[in-house]
């Protein structure tokens, strides 16, 4: 199936989803951190070498592309068609749809299922949590891994992670320019809220927003068992460090803002019919 649903207006702008290339120049992960998280989680969790991975989210298709190197089918789901298009154009042999993770049934399930880069945080309400969750598990079998890095509410609410105005420099053959974010935190919500100037040389400031709904570790717990999933492990880096979870040992911020402000949530879609071993 196309797997191509009506998605809804997002509820953000950005530069970087409207010229996706610069995504991927501002956020290069040139060290394939995250690929690596993932290709580690598959050896500690999984049974078997997964066949299959579903990016929910996706954006640019720059985590997929590296899981592509051993992972037979890779799909991307993102809510953006301009992010979907650029990563059908640089990112061939990749299936790309445009779909909303609210309401995504592509008719299939998958080994591996990720939702990274702070696709999750844009969930902001109860029902939208619920539905995301729903849709993790209408695309896992038994014993499919999901690896999540929603914004961590206790970073930002105990581990003093919020930062009122973030700058950066992006240097790039490409593309210079310095990016001013300024944030605001209801720490009752637990919504974040960022506005994000991009100062480029020779052109008219750009500005971004966005709302990010941040998780304690005790609520991505309970929304994931509501789902169907045992949660493995959780994490405040990318190393498998075990911690208190308050983000403390994450490193400054990125252009984004958000380095370091992680939870990283591994967990397994229960199968009652058969025993599972970690």
């Amino acid at each position: 199936m196309s797997g191509e649903v009506a998605a809804a207006e997002p509820p953000f702008r950005s530069l970087l989803y409207r010229e996706p290339r610069l995504y991927d120049l501002v956020f290069p992960d040139a060290d394939g951190s995250i690929a690596r998280m993932v290709r580690a989680a598959v050896a500690r969790y999984l049974p078997a070498a997964p066949r299959s991975v579903l990016d929910i989210g996706c954006g640019t298709g720059q985590h997929l592309e590296a899981l592509a190197r051993s992972i037979q089918e890779c799909w991307g789901v993102d809510l953006l068609e301009s992010n979907i298009a650029y990563a059908r154009s640089v990112r061939p042999g990749i299936a790309f749809h445009v779909g909303d993770m609210r309401a995504l049934r592509l008719g299939r399930t998958f080994d591996i299922v990720t939702c990274l880069g702070n696709a999750l945080s844009y969930a902001l309400t109860d029902r939208d949590l619920t539905d995301a969750m729903d849709t993790f598990a209408a695309h896992a079998h038994g014993g499919t891994l999901l690896v999540a890095d929603p914004l961590n509410a206790r970073a930002f609410l105990e581990g003093g992670a919020f930062r009122e105005r973030v700058e950066a420099r992006v240097e790039t053959a490409e593309f210079t320019a310095t990016a001013v974010s300024l944030h605001r935190l209801d720490g009752a919500a637990r919504i974040l809220r960022r506005v994000r100037t991009w100062h480029i040389a020779g052109h008219p400031d750009v500005e971004d927003y966005a709302e990010f709904r941040l998780l304690f570790p005790d609520e991505a717990r309970r929304w994931l068992e509501a789902s169907g999933f045992e949660i493995l492990d959780m994490y405040d880096n990318r190393r498998f460090e075990p911690s208190d979870l308050t983000g403390t040992g994450g490193g400054p911020p990125d252009a984004g803002g958000m380095r370091g402000r992680k939870l990283y949530v591994f967990a397994r879609k229960r199968d009652r019919s058969r025993a599972w071993t970690r």
